[in-house]
């Protein structure tokens, strides 16, 4: 009999495997579906300057429809006719930095004086559409161009390894239950707890589930069990279990495998649950177009 914890894991795998069942292969709502329409990726890696999609599509003009320049982080200057983004600190200051050299130039000198006459709240520096305000790190534009509000850098994607917090000025990361914040105050690393037993990582394949340590060596005390189209596996951790999903040749054939591993020095008591049928149970339509649900 599966206890409640592990309960919890059935209708999460039952829908992994669904989604492996059914066609075509659909991208969840916090996700980017690439024009290949296979590929799924973060929504957050959307228009962000790099191509995570194998085809592009993430960076594609219809989809990102502004300009480069507005690619740059606040405080940055767009190198004219390329993706480089210097800060607004280091323009006009006797370095080139940009390839064409649009950071440096006469207008450097030319227009210098036009900034005194602009009221930038912080800083004022001569560009080539002209005198152009900028604010202190952490803080951004507001719509006149001229005064500064903070900038939430807990929007930018991977300012922080987990948790942030956008305070006045700057942030602050944070990690959850578990792991412990780094040096460089962004990352997060998990606990050792307790000490004698060293994080195992489980990787499944199409032939095995086998356990190594984070170094990459394989826990000697584990023998890999054998599995085949293994698509989804979860691990409980109060009841060290790992349960996975079996895809066979058919819906019939899906099965739901879990095995203990106590004190992670092997797989035992492994068992065999047949979803096949609450997968095609959970939900029909009905004659009149409205959804019914099956119990049993």
């Amino acid at each position: 009999m599966l206890t409640p914890p592990l309960l919890l894991l059935l209708p999460l795998l039952s829908a992994l495997v669904a989604a492996a069942i059914d066609a075509p292969k659909t991208c969840s709502p916090k996700q980017f579906a690439c024009r290949d329409q296979i590929t799924c990726i973060s929504k957050g890696w959307r228009c962000d300057g790099e191509r995570d999609c194998p085809d592009g599509s993430d960076e594609a003009p219809e989809i990102c429809p502004q300009s480069k320049a507005q690619r740059c982080q606040p405080n940055e200057h767009n190198c004219l006719g390329t993706e480089l983004c210097v800060p607004m600190s280091r323009l006009c200051n006797g370095v080139q930095d940009c390839v064409d050299g649009s950071d440096e130039g006469p207008h450097c000198r030319e227009l210098r004086g036009n900034c005194s006459r602009l009221g930038c709240q912080h800083h004022c520096v001569p560009t080539l559409d002209g005198p152009t305000c900028y604010c202190n790190s952490s803080f951004q534009l507001q719509a006149d161009s001229k005064t500064c509000k903070d900038f939430d850098e807990c929007s930018v994607y991977g300012t922080c390894s987990q948790l942030c917090t956008n305070t006045d000025g700057s942030f602050i990361c944070g990690c959850v239950e578990g792991y412990l914040l780094q040096p460089d105050n962004r990352s997060c690393k998990a606990k050792n707890e307790p000490v004698d037993r060293p994080p195992v990582l489980l990787i499944a394949n199409s032939q095995n589930i086998l356990a190594t340590y984070l170094s990459g060596a394989q826990v000697s005390t584990i023998t890999p069990t054998s599995t085949r189209q293994t698509t989804a596996m979860d691990f409980s951790y109060a009841n060290e279990t790992v349960c996975w999903v079996h895809v066979g040749d058919n819906a019939a054939q899906t099965q739901l495998k879990c095995a203990r591993m106590p004190g992670l020095k092997g797989f035992v008591d492994e068992h065999t649950i047949n979803i096949s049928l609450s997968l095609h149970r959970r939900s029909r339509k009905g004659a009149q177009g409205k959804e019914v649900t099956q119990h049993g």
